[in-house]
């Protein structure tokens, strides 16, 4: 029994220091619980407009000033045909009017149970303190029906990626297994032509091939955007329902919730509990 209430003990410490509060002894759980001295509050969510994509960004935008963790990440989940879940965490690379967009390898798993289910989920979540020194906790959840792009909608997308990210796109085949040894001769040898500039990967009409004996460049009238195509795809979420929560310090979350009519195209929104 002893053994018992220290681990119930060491179990609520834990829990307590993790939520930001006053460590609590377990025998002064009751008292504490009803310390007059506590606060407790509700959030509120101020409601400016009728669009949720207002309120997405305007809380996207301070989650890139506060944020320290990836404010364009979001965890992306799909279905297969047979009624599995996966899961994963993808980059946001831009909100239009009526989605937001992403693209990845298009040999992936999300790829495949996205053409056999072409509904899916993001969720967002922002945790960071302001510059009041406030605990800020958001998190978006977004579902809806998923559409593949054109191509020329992306591309751009591409243009704009980190030197590491054009890297992946040429050596990596995204599932496959591989030796890390010959991936990272492939990747030096690659990284090393473009140090030298003996290739340019944004080239427009360049295909590069590299492995850790040979380097090949084809040049031939739009082959990098084959290439591009044949190994991405992007993917706009098109939201039937966009829920935004809120919490801060112990107050308590409150959410809304934003749901788009099938008739009308029109979307309204309700306030609900936590």
């Amino acid at each position: 029994m002893s053994s018992l209430t220290d681990n119930r003990s060491s179990s609520v410490r834990g829990y307590s220091e993790v939520a930001g509060n006053q460590p609590l002894i377990a025998n002064n759980i009751n008292k504490n619980s009803n310390n007059l001295d506590e606060i407790s509050d509700l959030c509120y969510v101020d409601v400016k407009s009728d669009n949720p994509y207002d309120l997405f960004k305007e809380w996207h935008k301070e989650a890139c000033v506060y944020s320290t963790g990836l404010p364009h990440a979001l965890c992306l989940s799909t279905v297969s045909k047979d009624m599995k879940v996966s899961s994963r965490h993808v980059v946001l690379r831009r909100i239009e009017e009526d989605g937001f967009c992403i693209y990845t390898d298009n040999r992936s798993r999300k790829t495949k149970e996205l053409t056999e289910v072409p509904e899916a989920a993001m969720c967002f979540l922002w945790a960071y303190i302001n510059d009041k020194g406030q605990k800020v906790a958001r998190q978006v959840r977004i579902e809806g029906e998923v559409v593949v792009m054109d191509k020329d909608a992306y591309a751009d997308l591409y243009d704009k990626d980190k030197l590491f990210c054009k890297i992946r796109a040429y050596i990596c085949h995204q599932d496959k297994e591989v030796d890390w040894n010959e991936l990272k001769a492939k990747h030096d040898q690659l990284l090393e032509d473009v140090r030298q500039n003996k290739v340019n990967l944004p080239m427009p009409d360049h295909l590069y091939v590299s492995n850790a004996t040979t380097t090949t460049s084809l040049y031939h009238t739009n082959e990098s955007h084959l290439f591009f195509s044949l190994c991405s795809i992007g993917y706009k979420m098109l939201p039937k329902a966009i829920e935004f929560y809120y919490a801060r310090d112990t107050l308590i979350g409150d959410r809304i919730l934003f749901e788009k009519s099938e008739d009308s195209n029109q979307w309204s929104w309700k306030r609900i509990a936590a």
